[in-house]
């Protein structure tokens, strides 16, 4: 684990390679709707109950959740959040807006969220599952 002596943001890899920013996420809600920030909340409730993360805040709008590495990011748009997490597999179903397979065992999925609603079981289900994928490989174990 390495943390930037510039930003304190920390990586997994010494020196890594980053655009050398951080700010406070509050920020990102000032000029949205309450709507969102209610919503950022509980996102943020929900996956305390996976573990230990922290958050962290950079240009353009967007907050990472990390343990060694980003399990989750939150985009804040004008009207909704772009909530991003990995699986090791594709989810080609609603309300996915988008994925890519971004390594060998990674597939990055987005769902927009504009209401309390959508932060449903299956969304956190997904959540925890790329808590479960990124801690897993950073302590080398397998899910069975």
């Amino acid at each position: 684990m390495w943390t930037c002596p510039n930003c304190q943001r920390t990586f997994k890899n010494e020196n890594q390679a980053h655009g050398c920013h951080r700010i406070d996420k509050m920020d990102f809600f000032t000029k949205r709707p309450a709507l969102l920030w209610e919503l950022y909340k509980k996102v943020v409730e929900e996956a305390r109950a996976f573990g230990e993360f922290r958050e962290e805040a950079v240009p353009p709008d967007v907050i990472f959740f990390k343990t060694k590495s980003t399990f989750l990011a939150v985009k804040v748009k004008k009207d909704h959040l772009d909530i991003t997490f990995f699986l090791d597999h594709v989810e080609d179903v609603p309300p996915v807006s988008k994925y890519l397979q971004t390594s060998k065992r990674r597939v990055v999925h987005i769902v927009p969220v504009d209401s309390a609603e959508e932060i449903n079981v299956q969304l956190l289900e997904w959540m925890r599952a790329s808590y479960e994928l990124i801690t897993n490989a950073q302590t080398g174990t397998i899910n069975p």
